[in-house]
Formats: structure tokens, sequence, C-alpha cells
């Protein structure tokens, strides 16, 4: 079920955001942000196929990273962590980060940052 004022649904259901480019093989979902029931956070839902990883990168905020389903290696400021389904992360501001599907199926995460961190985040005009 897809509506712009629904209080529930499913992730898949959101439409893909457009307003930043994804590397290939990766999709990003707006759940929640300022405007959209949460002003302090942007909580987007990722798929990564098979094979694809997120690049290398840091930023001045945090990450709040909850696995849905699949399996990835999560490079965290140079340690790696093997995560599934059910596995959350935290990644601290400044510290390079990068999320590698290892699994035979899509990874989906969600991802919660500051407004700072997402398109999504910013006031409409």
């Amino acid at each position: 079920m897809t509506c712009s004022k629904c209080n529930a649904g499913k992730l898949r259901d959101i439409p893909r955001a457009d307003d930043a480019v994804q590397p290939a093989g990766i999709e990003r979902r707006i759940v929640f942000a300022p405007g959209k029931f949460w002003d302090d956070y942007v909580a987007r839902y990722f798929t990564v196929e098979k094979g694809s990883q997120t690049p290398f990168h840091t930023h001045d905020w945090p990450h709040y990273i909850l696995i849905m389903g699949g399996t990835c290696e999560a490079k965290i400021d140079g340690d790696v962590y093997r995560l599934e389904g059910g596995c959350w992360a935290h990644v601290p501001p400044g510290v390079e980060h990068n999320f590698t599907n290892t699994g035979e199926g899509p990874l989906e995460f969600v991802c919660i940052v500051p407004p700072e961190g997402d398109p999504a985040g910013k006031p409409k005009a």
C-alpha cells in the first residue's frame, strides 16, 4: 500500500529517493525525516545488491545502523565486523567506514543519521 498520509506500511513500498546519486547496486528509501514523522533524524532504508558495497567514506555525523536482512562485512575505523539480519552497528563521526554485501541475496539495513547527514534532512524550499 502506497499513500502520502500513511502511518504504517512496507519498507519496499517507499519510493526510491532520487535526491542524491547512489552507487551502482544500492537503493535508498527515506522512512522518516524532517517533515516525515521525525524532525530530529533521517531514517533511511538501504538495499545493497549481491556483490555490491557502499564506498569507503567519512563525515562529521554518526550513523546508527540496524541490519534487517542479508549478510555483510562492515569495516568501521579499521575493524571488520561480520553482520547479518538482527545485528546493529554504530559509526562514530569522522570514522572511515563501508559495508560490503557478502551474501547470496540482498543486504537490507536501516541507517539513521542527523538531518545534516542526508539530503532528505534539509528543509524544503
